[in-house]
């Protein structure tokens, strides 16, 4: 074997991975050529020490500088606003709500259950005692809560922190949509109904809203 082939084998040589027969002719090689010899002890001093060369670990003054110049980095990063949309818990227990919402005014359209409840006032004994503007008034505290209330068991159970001011967040946002939605559908009948019944869906989508959303944190903080 020359020693041109002698050199380019050595680091073989020394990680192993020379077969039976190679080994040898590189070993009878070795015995009989100095400078080959030379070369191979110079190899196997620079391989033992990088066996025992340690990698330091940063210091935490660096990992500082590093962690700081990340955060400034990501924050000056421009984010589209509609990007967090999809993920926003938030956004989804309201629009779960507005399909919900969508869902029950199909089944019980407003027009109708109003004129039920005008039917029952004058036919009934029972609705006689209650006054006109409370049943109106819980009639909305239905429409309002409901959707909301089923909205936020579905779509919230991830919100942690600040359940109540993320539930009257909800309601608001939510009551915000609906509210304009209900007095289109309603153009038959009079004002003051239609602002009680309003009113009626504003209380309940604020209290639907903070109360589920409290109540699910509630159960979990007891939970674990």
């Amino acid at each position: 074997m020359s020693c041109e082939i002698i050199k380019n084998d050595i680091l073989s040589l020394l990680a192993g991975e020379l077969t039976g027969d190679e080994h040898s002719r590189m070993l009878r090689h070795l015995e009989a050529c100095s400078l080959c010899r030379t070369e191979m002890s110079e190899l196997e001093k620079t391989w033992m020490n990088m066996d025992r060369w340690e990698i330091e670990k940063p210091s935490s003054a660096i990992k500082a500088n590093v962690m700081a110049a990340a955060k400034d980095e990501l924050a000056g990063a421009h984010v589209p606003w509609w990007s967090t949309f999809p993920r926003s818990v938030i956004f989804q227990t309201v629009l779960g709500a507005l399909g919900f919402s969508m869902i029950i005014y199909l089944i019980f359209p407003y027009d109708k259950i109003i004129n039920l409840c005008e039917t029952l006032i004058l036919k009934s004994a029972f609705f006689a005692y209650f006054p006109k503007g409370l049943i109106y008034f819980l009639l909305g505290l239905l429409y309002g809560m409901v959707p909301i209330s089923i909205s936020g068991i579905c779509f919230s159970g991830r919100i942690e922190d600040n359940p109540l001011f993320k539930g009257l967040g909800i309601g608001a946002i939510f009551a915000a949509f609906l509210i304009p939605f209900f007095i289109v559908q309603c153009p038959q009948f009079e004002a003051g109904l239609i602002f009680i019944m309003a009113l009626g869906i504003i209380t309940g989508a604020l209290s639907g809203g903070t109360g589920t959303l409290y109540l699910l944190s509630k159960m979990r903080t007891e939970a674990s």
